[in-house]
């Protein structure tokens, strides 16, 4: 113990952690009997696939109108001579690495306690759009970049500097422009935001002439690259066609298996912690400004996903996500956790806790994998620990077990 603390305590833990969980996800990702995006027979980098990947970002106008990764990559390729696979993987393993950092500053900035921060960083890594990030369906491309813009755009968000907060934000939205999704609750909500500019009136007038700038750019990028690209007649064939993944989403049991559990594991079981941590316990001015944002972003994103994106692609579900890995170990206290010196749930909690377990045994081992989707993947591993962890924490919430008075 002695030798661990100051393991924790140096400043550059941190750093490590975040490395040590990357490299843990690209591990995962490279087992030899996992299916992932990187690896190719379970044996080696899939280098042609990735490529493929690239430029079909490159290419297809829905995506090349996003072009940072891409740029990324392809400049990776061509500086160092390497191939397609190595650039892809490079790139958005750094990413990742450093949206972690970025997040771990960012909750520094917002709670001003390291062990909260931290926590914040391990939630990330186990959130499930990020440990299978690159999985069949989740296949993130762009998402490392705009978290890591979305994360130092906050940053400078709190701190006020409002010209550096302009050029990352529309950078992010450039990245993925579902980043506009966030705009409303930046501007209704303000979170990080502390001062008071009165009448009430003018902040939210110079909140919403900060945000609107951003808008402005993006829509004039997109015009001028539609145009010089002349992909203005094929964006609203695209458009108009995104319609189809709805019927897609729900066209039959399987895919409206896949498309729930995908909604489920990337937003609902945190909006489900979130609603039980609400119900009991009472939530402090910074922490309710993020979670109020969380919900809001939710309520706008997730429609969108489901009408107009394939719903299995976990990752579309995780944007509101954002306003909750920088405050999630303050909302749920995680610094005044004890562990219980005895079984914590009441006889009838315990009773219901035995009874969501063999729902959860049924559906993650039997029903979900008997229509192949968890195949040569820990998906329903996952879903049976995330779903386990929800049912103990609504159990010890509502149904604990009280001492009695001698």
């Amino acid at each position: 113990m002695a030798l661990i603390k100051p393991i924790l305590s140096h400043k550059l833990f941190p750093y490590g952690l975040a490395l040590l969980l990357t490299l843990s996800v690209l591990g995962l990702h490279m087992l030899p009997s996992m299916d992932s995006m990187l690896n190719e027979n379970n044996t080696r980098i899939s280098h042609v696939f990735l490529k493929s990947q690239i430029d079909y970002h490159n290419e297809l106008p829905p995506f090349a109108r996003r072009p940072l990764t891409t740029f990324l990559m392809k400049g990776t390729s061509s500086i160092f001579n390497i191939k397609a696979g190595y650039s892809f993987i490079f790139i958005n393993f750094s990413l990742l690495f450093l949206s972690a950092i970025l997040l771990y500053h960012l909750s520094l900035l917002i709670l001003s306690e390291r062990k909260l921060a931290l926590f914040n960083v391990l939630v990330y890594y186990l959130s499930f759009s990020i440990v299978f990030a690159f999985f069949p369906p989740v296949f993130s491309y762009d998402e490392p970049l705009q978290y890591c813009l979305l994360f130092a755009a906050l940053i400078t968000w709190i701190r006020k500097r409002n010209l550096i907060f302009i050029l990352l934000f529309t950078l992010a939205i450039i990245s993925r422009e579902t980043s506009l999704f966030l705009i409303p609750a930046l501007w209704i909500f303000q979170p990080g935001k502390n001062e008071q500019i009165k009448p009430l009136w003018k902040q939210y007038l110079k909140t919403g002439l900060i945000l609107l700038v951003p808008i402005l750019v993006y829509a004039i990028y997109l015009s001028v690259f539609l145009h010089y690209n002349q992909l203005m007649e094929e964006t609203s064939s695209e458009m108009a066609s995104r319609y189809s993944c709805f019927l897609e989403n729900f066209e039959d049991l399987k895919n409206s298996v896949e498309s729930f559990t995908s909604l489920y594991l990337g937003l609902i079981v945190f909006l489900l912690f979130t609603v039980i941590r609400t119900l009991k316990l009472g939530i402090n001015q910074v922490d309710r400004k993020f979670l109020y944002a969380f919900w809001l972003t939710a309520i706008i994103n997730t429609p969108i996903v489901i009408l107009t994106a394939f719903a299995r692609e976990t990752r579309l579900f995780a944007l509101p996500m954002i306003f909750l890995w920088p405050v999630f170990s303050s909302l749920f206290r995680v610094s005044s956790f004890k562990w219980p010196k005895q079984w914590p749930i009441n006889n009838l909690g315990s009773i219901i806790l035995s009874l969501l377990t063999l729902i959860n045994i049924w559906y993650s081992f039997l029903y979900y994998q008997k229509f192949g989707l968890s195949t040569n993947t820990f998906y329903k591993e996952y879903l049976f620990i995330i779903n386990l962890l929800l049912h103990l924490y609504f159990t010890v919430q509502f149904f604990p077990k009280t001492e009695r008075t001698k």
